[in-house]
């Protein structure tokens, strides 16, 4: 590309997606918002996703705000969302932040209810998904930038009891399902643990 070409794509992408990355104060009054809706409605919530992954600790960025629910608001939204719930947007300031308000209705309902149930709340009154259940839905949702958020918490001093992952899982699913995954959240642990590289991995498994 020219530099003029450069300057015209960089032009047509910033008029094309306005709603890039939000920071953490940015979400917390997106979230605030909606959560009186919520508390009208009698709806419970709590906060996952990156501005959660922010109140761990993580720098990682975000373009929305992700909560899981127990059911639909009755606000007019902007779209479905494919595994069960809604993205509503919220206007903070002169920003249209997106809230997608999840209410899974596929076979990964029991997990995320049960997070939900065992949702911690914070001083200030915020519930969220504690770290566990955050690294045991990173596991179901399944992109890499998950699998980057579970290791950044497993990496976290005494933040995440492994074997309370395990007993959750056990809870939910049974032994069986345990023993399918158990090798796989090994591997996370291993990441996080430092005994093995996300380098490594990618070429033993062809990826590079």
């Amino acid at each position: 590309m020219t530099e003029n070409e450069i300057d015209k794509f960089i032009e047509r992408n910033l008029k094309s997606k306005p709603n890039q990355m939000i920071d953490t104060e940015t979400g917390l009054a997106a979230l605030s918002q909606i959560a009186e809706t919520a508390k009208k409605q009698s709806v419970e919530w709590a906060l996952v996703g990156g501005v959660a992954m922010h109140l761990y600790g993580s720098s990682r960025l975000t373009k929305d705000v992700d909560v899981i629910a127990s059911a639909i608001l009755d606000l007019d939204s902007e779209k479905n969302l494919g595994f069960g719930g809604k993205r509503y947007q919220i206007a903070v300031k002169e920003k249209e932040v997106p809230v997608d308000w999840i209410v899974r209705n596929d076979t990964a309902r029991k997990f995320y209810e049960k997070a939900l149930k065992q949702a911690h709340k914070l001083s200030n009154g915020l519930p969220i998904i504690t770290p566990e259940w955050m690294v045991i839905l990173k596991y179901i949702a399944g992109r890499f930038k998950d699998q980057q958020d579970a290791v950044f918490l497993l990496k976290q001093k005494n933040l995440v009891n492994r074997k309370t992952v395990k007993k959750y899982i056990i809870e939910v699913a049974g032994g069986e399902f345990w023993a399918l995954i158990a090798s796989n959240l090994q591997r996370w642990y291993d990441l996080a643990d430092g005994k093995i590289t996300t380098e490594k991995e990618d070429y033993e498994t062809g990826k590079i």
